[in-house]
């Protein structure tokens, strides 16, 4: 059956989202005039019965047809539904699962939603759903799976589903995400980041002990954190994934400065980093964004590996920005000093999704060069991106133009995937792109 154009989106497409007590179409977030918005639903769960293949579909279909029919949906002022050529859903496998399927966790974190504050663990069994999703072939061949909570490790049975479904011949895996505030140590966790089977992702959103009481609402094991990256980090495979999410606790200088002083004393730098903030406020202010500058600098002035925004910093710093100052006052002000090298450059970009399109059209750094091409893992030689022709990775290894990752989910395999290929790290332009 030939693609056809309506609006959807990848989630809709192809993701399914466990909670304790629904499954959910993602678990994406946004502004309505003000008002977030999301965490849609595709069926509340009592019970093993109430899911199945045909119904999870179905759900997925009225809502599409009622975005191209013009009906209220949920879905309404999403910035991620596009309207271009999709699969229709009886072709479609699940490409994208999040297991947040309990929310029983030992932090109580500030910026968590209150529905992982219950302690409750699924009305169905796990394990059991996702062997009957693989009985009913409703994998695609590669899929990317993100393993929450709650923590993830206090879930019941949580080593047998785990190493069940990693281990496992069918679906094979693009990546697998763990993500663990790592106050617990798990031996599972470990072998599986020796084997490279797993990125673990954890935020540790303080640089002392009264800031992590505050942020993490944990009165004790802080440096315990530190001390289980650190075991986790033995090979330094580059599969750890150091998160700061920024709220109005955690953002002043003297927290950032000790928390860098954390990372090299703990012997984290090879680590990656991922810079965040806080998702239920819609805008950030002038001191929160030269604070998020701040930390990015430090970062990369002590020497870490890579260091990434995530996607609601990116377009929340490119908004603010934006909206109060001038690029001669941004110039006047050295905001693109480590940029200037790639200033009247041919630019390599790899991703073709929303993220990509944002940063050509808002970041300074194409209104002083030009995209050479884009490449896609996904994406067949000769297709297009705006403009521009899409080539598999290869393509890169046919020059020394400098490439710019242009994915919020997916930096971390890119950039794995570019140093494969024998490609020399310089090229990755690694500094703040604003």
């Amino acid at each position: 059956m030939r693609n056809k154009k309506f609006y959807s989106c990848e989630d809709l497409q192809g993701s399914i989202y466990f909670g304790p007590n629904a499954l959910r179409h993602c678990c994406q977030r946004f502004f309505v005039n003000g008002k977030m918005q999301g965490d849609v639903e595709i069926v509340k769960v009592k019970s093993n019965n109430d899911i199945n293949v045909q119904n999870i579909i179905s759900e997925k279909k009225k809502i599409i047809e009622n975005l191209n029919n013009k009906k209220k949906t949920p879905w309404d002022g999403c910035p991620k539904i596009q309207l271009k050529e999709w699969k229709e859903l009886e072709e479609i496998k699940i490409n994208k699962i999040s297991i947040e399927a309990h929310s029983k966790c030992n932090a109580r974190c500030s910026y968590c939603s209150e529905m992982f504050y219950g302690g409750l663990n699924p009305n169905y069994n796990l394990n059991d759903m996702l062997t009957k999703f693989r009985k009913q072939n409703f994998f695609s061949e590669n899929v990317s799976i993100a393993w929450g909570g709650g923590e993830p490790v206090l879930l019941r049975n949580f080593k047998e589903i785990f190493k069940n479904f990693i281990d496992s011949k069918y679906p094979k895996f693009k990546d697998i995400r763990v993500y663990s505030n790592s106050i617990i140590y798990s031996d599972l966790i470990h072998k599986y980041l020796d084997q490279k089977k797993i990125i673990l992702t954890t935020s540790t959103d303080a640089g002392t002990q009264e800031t992590y009481e505050k942020v993490r609402g944990v009165k004790k094991g802080f440096l315990k954190i530190f001390e289980n990256l650190k075991k986790y980090n033995t090979k330094k495979n580059g599969n750890i994934i150091i998160k700061y999410i920024l709220t109005f606790d955690n953002y002043k200088k003297n927290e950032i400065d000790s928390f860098i002083k954390l990372i090299k004393d703990y012997e984290l730098l090879n680590c990656n980093f991922e810079i965040s903030t806080d998702y239920k406020f819609e805008n950030l202010d002038l001191e929160k964004s030269l604070s998020i500058i701040y930390f990015y600098n430090s970062l990369n002035t002590a020497g870490a590996k890579f260091i990434h925004f995530d996607d609601h910093v990116r377009k929340r710093l490119f908004k603010f920005f934006k909206e109060n100052y001038s690029i001669q006052q941004l110039d006047e002000n050295d905001m693109f000093d480590n940029l200037r090298k790639y200033f009247n450059k041919d630019i390599i970009v790899w991703g073709t999704g929303r993220y990509a399109d944002e940063i050509i059209k808002n970041s300074y750094l194409f209104k002083k060069s030009r995209v050479a091409y884009y490449v896609d893992g996904i994406r067949k030689k000769n297709n297009n991106f705006v403009t521009k022709k899409v080539f598999s990775p290869k393509k890169i290894l046919t020059s020394d133009n400098p490439i710019l990752i242009a994915s919020s989910t997916y930096w971390q395999e890119i950039y794995k995937e570019i140093l494969d290929l024998g490609v020399d790290k310089k090229r990755v332009i690694n500094t703040l792109v604003i």
